[in-house]
C-alpha cells in the first residue's frame, strides 16, 4: 500500500502557469511560471526537498 504524499494541481491563466502543491498535512505551496517546463521543475524541485533522500 503506497501513501500519499501531496495533490499537485497545475493550471493556466493567460501566459502563466500555476502550480498548487497540496501535502498531507494540509499545508499548500504555490509556484508560477510563464514556463511550462519551468513550473515543473519547480515542482520536482520543491517535492525533492521535502521527500527525497
Amino acid at each position: 500500500m503506497s501513501d500519499k504524499l501531496a495533490e499537485v494541481e497545475i493550471s493556466k491563466d493567460g501566459e502563466t502557469y500555476y502550480a498548487k502543491i497540496t501535502l498531507t498535512s494540509g499545508e499548500v505551496v504555490s509556484l508560477e511560471n510563464d514556463d511550462f517546463e519551468e513550473v515543473l521543475e519547480q515542482v520536482a524541485n520543491d517535492l525533492q526537498d521535502r521527500f527525497g533522500t
